[in-house]
């Protein structure tokens, strides 16, 4: 499946061009995407677009920041990027950078807690799109159910912390019960209803 298959041909470029401007700076193995374009619920209005870059040395200091002021410089068709590069050899969690661009710039994201990189690794075994590089199976090493069942657990307990009404906390706990229960992903609009 490429990308076209799940997203609109400007977020494909758009990706394309994320990964290009990576590889400008480090050299690029693999580039994957997650999310609601991995699980066939994009929507360009609404969806971030999740992007996993596997790249041969983690940039440096002066290329993490040109590398966002390039980011930064492309035109965004969508709400928002989620970009986490890893270091090839490293394993969710051990990321490189985790970045996100929206409207207001590239921001870096050290301290998101260790369970949504698992959660993402789980899912992106089963589901990643290549955008560039070999399968998902040849950059990262298996995620086991028991290290998933973990993170999950732990999402949910995130979740439950979060102040009443949080959308987005109820939607993840929803969607890891519903894994938890039946082994199965439900993507975020699936588990809004």
């Amino acid at each position: 499946m490429s990308a076209l298959d799940r997203v609109d041909a400007r977020t494909a470029d758009y990706a394309a061009g994320v990964v290009e401007a990576i590889r400008r700076h480090v050299p690029v193995l693999g580039a994957y995407l997650l999310g609601s374009a991995a699980s066939g619920s994009f929507d360009p209005e609404t969806s971030d677009l999740d992007l996993v870059v596997v790249v041969e040395a983690a940039p440096d200091a002066p290329a993490r920041g040109a590398l966002r002021e390039e980011l930064e410089s492309l035109e965004r068709p969508v709400r928002r990027l989620e970009l986490v590069i890893y270091e090839r050899g490293r394993q969710p969690p051990e990321y490189a950078l985790n970045l996100q661009v929206d409207d207001d710039g590239a921001a870096d994201r050290p301290d998101e807690a260790a369970h949504w990189f698992v959660i993402d690794a789980a899912i992106g075994q089963e589901a990643a799109i290549v955008l560039d590089g070999p399968p998902w199976s040849r950059s990262f090493e298996e995620i086991s159910k028991d290290r998933v069942g973990e993170a999950l657990v732990q999402s949910i307990a995130w979740s439950e912390a979060q102040p009443a009404g949080d959308e987005f906390a109820r939607v993840n706990a929803v969607r890891s019960r519903h894994y938890l229960e039946t082994g199965e992903w439900l993507s975020k609009r699936e588990a809004r209803r």
